[in-house]
């Protein structure tokens, strides 16, 4: 198990939604932050996220917002074509549909 600690706070939600049209959580190293509790889909896709805060250390933010701005230059999506937000959802994907 990915070690992490998700803490709710429903007052995320507007000051999320001022960056982020529908955000649900963002994960800040083992920390995920989310204005509802968790579905498990969406909770895995968090856990990706966990490991790659671990992977990256604190240059994972960097890496993101590069991977964010080269897809927006190849006129792609900058949070749908993430390539870390891809492999979050496939991560997900895969392991809600084993269990």
């Amino acid at each position: 198990m990915t070690a992490h600690r998700v803490v709710v706070r429903p007052w995320l939600r507007v000051l999320g939604s001022l960056v982020v049209k529908d955000w649900l959580a963002i994960t800040i190293g083992s920390r995920i932050y989310a204005w509802r509790p968790l579905t498990g889909v969406e909770l895995e896709h968090e856990l990706q996220h966990v490991r790659q805060w671990a992977r990256h250390g604190w240059a994972f933010p960097l890496v993101y917002l590069a991977d964010s701005w080269s897809a927006r230059r190849k006129g792609k999506r900058w949070y749908h074509d993430n390539r870390f937000e891809q492999e979050a959802r496939e991560v997900a994907s895969r392991r809600t549909h084993t269990t």
